[in-house]
């Protein structure tokens, strides 16, 4: 008690020190009737006792983290619980200012918060209870409050508001009259909105029909009641009962402008998205039949007639309007109806399009079929419909081709495989266009005068264009890899520096497959026209392989810059034929084959020099010519073989002319040598 004392007089003395210098002055400015009174003192408000926490057993906290793992709901069996679930479990038993416990699968395992589970995508349990509520094990299962939320949220709350919360709050009587109205109004626009979410995604139209008493509250209105909402007497003062019927049925008439909202947005129509091929085009109307079949039902249920039914009994405009939209929504069945009918023909066939194997008459049938459509079909006829199903077409013979090129094989295995299906694809969708063109020229004209076919060319082969182009990039890769890739292997580098130009070109390689390598890990993407990231993507890779070319280029200038003789020249060449096969290096290499052609020139002189100079030694000269005769036959050997492989050159017939010549030359002074021995004289 000493203890308490002491502090409470020094509290005190605090708050001595802290009373302001001029509060006797201030208190002096007071009114008469105060002055004198005394001050009675603030009293401080006690903050409420915190109820102390419950204590459990071991065994009662498993009987309760049993009861929670028994009724969570999951759909995974044999499911294993994190470590910590138990610990955070039993924290919600012992602490009661935790309201909600959470429990959910995720990372392969079930786990626990006291939270509500937001960041969890397949959804969660839930347990509830008010601030301080206690759970035992006997209570628990008679008293908790708990539900699941699946993963599609939207959809759970919708349930919860319309079928839960939505009657209790309806028929409850604990409102006052001023209020009522902004309640039920602002919760009917709140589920009507909820709603259309719902049912978006699913291409339905949900008619909300508020769960108001209708037949109690409307069955009896008052003679001023009607007089007033029907405008004929505004100034009539209606009685507290009428004028909430009143409410109700403003309430019932802005319900029915969301219904006329939502109707005119269906009839309008709305546009297709991702129409890949004559399935989606199929899809798409018979979505639009079900939706249309799903209104008229609505508008067939009771409670849906009951609300019309007043409005149209008080002559309400929104009435006749739903009415006139209820034909547009018959019309849209009819036509949606014959629309499906005339597509599944076109669908049908088009689900054996031999592509690419068949071009021509598989696109000829199924350009007939279209044309059938448009010459017969009561509605799917116009310009906008046939627009979209030959973009349709074109869109499904793109993804059988797509379908049709293996990219494993074209970017990895066999480039010259690659090449040949992609270049059948070309040929493909071109014999597609010429014979569409064909089509509308010379055929269309002659089926009708009465319509005319003003499909743009532009939109039906759009995607078509930049497929075929796409093939075009697919196939520069794959020469690339013919080239640069390591099938065709470079032949042996002789020479001095031969490992280092081994080296070399293994850095060259190493360059290119990283590129490569870049390419593959986009391939989803080479063929899906709609995204640009390719361009990116190609435009960096032949980047790439310029650099890689100027490195060919040096190696082989390096490379001949030590080559010496005919027979190095066109061993280096045959080490590096394979960059024939493209076109900028194909230059360079004709280039140093003119260069080996030039070297045996230079043989050829210097040969036709030595062999006079050897003849004016009156020695061998018999042997000499003859070693010189078989030397240039040789040389003329290996280049005239190498032709075949490596081409013509631009001083092939100059030098062997020169080399035929030399050679005459040879034979005859050999010749005059041979009969100026024998003879003993000189010719």
């Amino acid at each position: 008690m000493s203890g308490k004392k002491e502090q409470k007089s020094d509290t005190s003395k605090k708050a001595e020190k802290m009373i302001d210098s001029h509060r006797e002055f201030l208190d002096m400015d007071t009114d008469e009737e105060d002055f004198g009174r005394q001050e009675s003192p603030e009293v401080e408000e006690e903050l409420p006792v915190e109820p102390e926490k419950p204590v459990f057993s071991d065994d009662d906290l498993i009987i309760l983290i049993n009861h929670v793992k028994d009724l969570t709901m999951y759909t995974c069996p044999k499911v294993g619980w994190n470590e910590q679930s138990n610990d955070t479990i039993e924290e919600y038993f012992k602490n009661p200012t935790h309201t909600v416990l959470s429990t959910f699968f995720e990372k392969n395992e079930l786990n626990a918060t006291l939270n509500i589970a937001t960041h969890v995508s397949t959804g969660f349990t839930y347990f509830l209870r008010s601030p301080w509520q206690i759970y035992t094990p006997e209570n628990f299962l008679n008293t908790v409050s708990f539900g699941s939320i699946s993963n599609n949220v939207k959809s759970n709350i919708l349930k919860f508001m319309d079928n839960m919360y939505a009657p209790s709050i309806l028929y409850s009587d604990d409102y006052e009259s001023f209020l009522r109205n902004d309640i039920f109004s602002n919760l009917h626009q709140f589920i009507a909105f909820l709603m259309e979410e719902v049912y978006k995604p699913l291409s339905l139209t949900a008619l909300y029909v508020p769960k108001e008493r209708l037949l109690h509250t409307v069955s009896k209105l008052s003679r001023e009641t009607i007089y007033f909402l029907l405008g004929t007497n505004e100034t009539a003062v209606l009685s507290e009962e009428d004028e909430s019927k009143r409410k109700l049925i403003e309430r019932l008439d802005r319900v029915v402008w969301f219904w006329i909202r939502q109707i005119r947005k269906t009839t309008i129509g709305s546009t297709r998205q991702k129409i890949e091929n004559i399935q989606d085009e199929v899809d798409y109307w018979k979505a639009k039949h079900s939706n249309f079949n799903h209104l008229r039902t609505q508008l067939l249920n009771p409670e849906v007639r009951l609300i019309i039914d007043i409005l149209e009994n008080l002559n309400s405009p929104t009435a006749r309007k739903l009415n006139e939209l209820t034909a547009q929504i018959d019309r849209g069945l009819k036509e949606s109806s014959s629309n499906v009918t005339y597509l599944n023909v076109l669908r049908d066939f088009c689900k054996d399009l031999k592509v690419p194997e068949d071009a021509k008459n598989s696109v000829m049938d199924a350009l007939l079929l279209i044309l059938l459509i448009w010459t017969e079909s009561p509605f799917y006829s116009t310009i906008s419909n046939m627009e979209i199903l030959c973009q349709a077409l074109s869109s499904q013979i793109m993804h059988q081709c797509k379908n049709y090129v293996d990219l494993d094989v074209a970017l990895r295995k066999n480039p010259e495989v690659g090449i040949q299906m992609l270049e059948k694809c070309i040929f493909y969708c071109d014999n597609y266009q010429t014979i569409y063109d064909n089509f509308v020229i010379n055929l269309i004209p002659h089926i009708s005068n009465d319509k005319k076919w003003e499909i743009r060319r532009q939109e039906v082969f759009n995607k078509i264009d930049i497929f075929k182009q796409r093939c075009h990039d697919v196939i520069e890769i794959c020469k690339a890899l013919i080239v640069f890739g390591r099938n065709n292997k470079i032949g042996l580098i002789g020479g001095p520096k031969g490992t280092d130009y081994e080296a070399y070109w293994r850095e060259i390689e190493t360059s290119f497959y990283e590129s490569l390598n870049e390419i593959i890990i986009v391939r989803d993407v080479i063929f899906n026209v709609t995204k640009s990231v390719w361009l990116r993507k190609i435009k960096q890779f032949r980047y790439t392989v310029l650099q890689l070319e100027n490195m060919v280029i040096n190696l082989i200038n390096d490379m001949f810059e030590n080559v010496s003789n005919v027979e190095e020249g066109i061993e280096a060449i045959y080490a590096l034929q394979k960059f024939k096969k493209r076109n900028s290096l194909q230059e360079v290499l004709h280039n140093k084959w003119t260069q080996i052609w030039i070297m045996f020139s230079n043989d050829i002189e210097r040969c036709y020099v030595d062999a006079i100079k050897q003849s004016k030694k009156k020695t061998d000269i018999d042997a000499s010519l003859s070693c010189v005769s078989q030397y240039l036959k040789s040389q003329h050997s290996l280049i005239t073989n190498a032709i075949d492989w490596i081409g013509e050159s631009d001083m092939e017939k100059c030098v062997l002319q020169q080399y035929e010549h030399v050679l005459d030359v040879l034979d005859k002074r050999r010749k005059m040598f041979n009969i100026h021995n024998t003879n003993g004289t000189l010719l």
